[in-house]
């Protein structure tokens, strides 16, 4: 993974390196933003967006797989 905007300034290349390293995944649209099919601003949105979605996607699979009973007392569970 790598961030390969040429054109991001130091605080957009923060940015994009913050969200790389909180999700674990390249961000997208970098081309579209160097080409200037995409604002900055319109990047990090797309970025956010697709973030949420995988993740409540995620979310609600393993939710739904979970094989616990639902009965179980989690009240001592670490967290």
């Amino acid at each position: 993974m790598a961030i390969t905007s040429s054109k991001a300034n130091d605080a957009q290349r923060a940015w994009l390196k913050q969200y790389e390293d909180q999700t674990g995944f390249e961000p997208l649209h970098q081309e579209e933003f160097d080409s200037d099919e995409m604002t900055f601003a319109a990047v990090a949105r797309a970025n956010i967006d697709w973030f949420e979605a995988w993740s409540t996607d995620a979310h609600l699979a393993i939710q739904k797989n979970n094989p616990a009973d639902p009965d179980e007392d989690d009240s001592h569970a670490a967290g």
